[in-house]
């Protein structure tokens, strides 16, 4: 509850909910408290390749799907195993009313059939979206077109596309305060070392690239992330909940402008 709340005061209207199902209670609160959320389903498959899961942050690489061997996805009983999850998790969830999109695959773990997946979570639930391949190998379905942007500035597309432009992932950045984290390594896209220093590049960040995109279309952004976890020091929180680690005021400003912009 505590995590919806600050970032509800922080000026964030949505989480992501990233390759986990919360216990019901989590949603209730998001419900109760005013929360969107879009829903990852829990990916599966074999032992993933560098290629396919890593290579595309840094290159435009794009795969078909299809290519069951190069996304670890050969074994058919795991596939229909995965569906069979799928659907069992769309009914628990169903009927929470803070979750507004559906988000089968990331980044290509596990991915299979994304098009067709998407057409299903599309038959099964009408009333939401669906982000059928969330950060790369989009196979062109679902109802938005899903970036992942760490290592480069981002651009808004000169290709047109009918779906809406969203960037859900971004940001990463990093500030270890040691005394608050479980990990005695940093890991984030870039790294700071004080509060004056991260919430300058959070400013910047917003203001020469997440701004002017908005303004040329991009519809929706997901922050990484809420929180320090065991092993990556690049929330917002520190692991122990103890810190946030940029002002509220300062992260709220820069949210309010996106949120207003024309």
């Amino acid at each position: 509850m505590y995590d919806i709340a600050t970032m509800k005061d922080l000026g964030f209207t949505m989480l992501r909910k990233h390759i986990k199902v919360e216990p019901l209670r989590w949603y209730y609160h998001c419900d109760r408290l005013g929360m969107l959320v879009w829903q990852d389903m829990v990916n599966g498959g074999g032992t993933y390749r560098r290629r396919v899961v890593e290579v595309p942050a840094v290159t435009p690489l794009r795969l078909k799907d299809r290519r069951y061997r190069l996304f670890a996805r050969t074994d058919a009983q795991a596939r229909a195993q995965w569906l069979g999850e799928l659907r069992r998790t769309i009914d628990l969830l169903r009927n929470c009313t803070s979750i507004a999109v559906w988000v089968p695959f990331n980044e290509g773990w596990g991915q299979f059939d994304a098009n067709a997946v998407a057409r299903d979570v599309e038959r099964l639930d009408p009333s939401r979206q669906v982000d059928h391949a969330s950060g790369w190998h989009d196979q062109g379905g679902g109802d938005f077109h899903s970036l992942h942007v760490y290592f480069r500035p981002f651009r808004v597309p000169r290709r047109p596309d009918p779906r809406v432009l969203a960037l859900t992932e971004y940001g990463g950045y990093s500030l270890h305060l040691k005394d608050h984290s479980t990990s005695d390594t940093e890991f984030g896209y870039r790294r700071f070392g004080s509060v004056a220093l991260l919430a300058d590049a959070f400013r910047t960040l917003h203001t020469d690239q997440i701004l002017p995109a908005v303004r040329r279309g991009l519809s929706a952004t997901v922050y990484t992330q809420l929180s320090d976890v065991e092993d990556e020091t690049n929330g917002l929180l520190t692991y122990d909940r103890r810190v946030v680690k940029i002002p509220a005021a300062e992260v709220r400003a820069v949210i309010d402008r996106l949120r207003l912009s024309e």
